[in-house]
């Protein structure tokens, strides 16, 4: 039984989470590493190969006879060589072989895959979208990342990197884009727009939204807060969180209309605030996407919380050679 855990890497800007998935999915052993401390890629296979020797040993297991061990990266990925290009938000990664490093440090097969992709295959196989068979699944943060299963398959495209739909534009000349462009759905969804606009509700106003933020001692302005102050009934906070369900549903409208998925799934923080930006969401959604009769599309929120890394990361192993468009 030791012999067929997997484990599953969530490599993100502040932490990178490493736990062992049993095969029904249920998560064992876990460690949690600040990603600050993991100066460069050698130090990054070094400190979390260490943890899962650790992990291993207290379920009885050697690496090599793990089942395989799989990381999700927040960039762009060659999934089929196991190459990070680059890490965002983390520097020092450029080209990175990493499923080859792995492999050659603990005896046991490796995957990498862009971390939206791997949190879409946590939700379909394990959380909100099993038993789908065409669905999308958005991450929804300081960037906004996308996954596709197309006739229960994960779709790459022909160059391996489909999917991107946050950098989809939705409205041309809009604010720039951390990718550089301009009118992104990240730049209007992700949570720089949400701030701006959080911004503005305080110039206005905002009477709940400043109180909330005077009570944490003036700090940064951030959209947890802002979530607050609208469910608290200030309206210029809700009105910031109308206008982000506003743009969110015209460019799920875009996804309809191209893909006709079953299900869509929305995760990242952000969609904690989901019964703030949600109805706003679905009327443009309604109004914009084209649906066949009596097959209109579920828009539902993410299942699986923080552990969606993991999880889905063990999915990508279990996943490897039944096929990919």
């Amino acid at each position: 039984m030791s012999g067929r855990w997997t484990v599953g890497v969530d490599f993100g800007g502040t932490n990178t989470k490493i736990g062992l998935v049993a095969p029904s999915g249920r998560l064992g052993p876990s460690r949690v590493i600040r990603s600050s401390a993991l100066r460069g890629p050698r130090a990054f296979v070094d400190a979390v190969s260490s943890a899962v020797d650790d992990l291993a040993r207290s379920v009885g297991a050697r690496p090599a006879r793990l089942r395989g061990l799989a990381v999700g990266a927040p960039g762009p990925v060659d999934a089929a060589r196991g190459i990070v290009h680059t890490c965002v938000n983390v520097p020092g990664w450029r080209e990175v072989p990493l499923q080859r490093l792995f492999e050659r440090r603990l005896g046991c097969r490796c995957r990498v895959d862009n971390d939206a992709n791997v949190v879409t295959l946590g939700e379909w196989r394990l959380g909100a979208g099993r038993g789908a068979r065409h669905l999308v699944c958005l991450t929804l943060g300081t960037g906004v990342g996308g996954g596709i299963i197309c006739d229960g398959r994960l779709l790459r495209g022909a160059a391996g990197s489909a999917g991107e739909i946050g950098h989809m534009v939705v409205q041309a000349g809009g604010p720039r884009c951390g990718c550089g462009r301009r009118g992104c759905l990240e730049a209007l969804v992700g949570t720089t727009a949400i701030l701006a606009l959080g911004r503005r509700a305080l110039r206005q106003g905002a009477p709940r939204l400043r109180h909330i933020m005077e009570g944490r001692g003036g700090g940064r302005l951030a959209p947890r807060w802002i979530g607050q102050a609208a469910r608290a009934g200030d309206r210029r906070a809700q009105a910031v969180w109308a206008e982000i369900g506003r743009r969110l549903g015209l460019g799920l409208a875009n996804v309809v209309n191209i893909l006709s998925p079953e299900r869509i799934i929305l995760a990242g923080g952000i969609a904690n605030n989901w019964s703030s930006f949600g109805p706003a969401m679905r009327r443009t959604l309604r109004a914009e996407a084209m649906c066949t009769p009596g097959r209109a599309v579920r828009v539902v929120r993410a299942a699986l919380g923080d552990e969606a890394g993991i999880l889905g990361a063990a999915v990508l192993v279990w996943e490897t050679g039944r096929g990919e468009t």
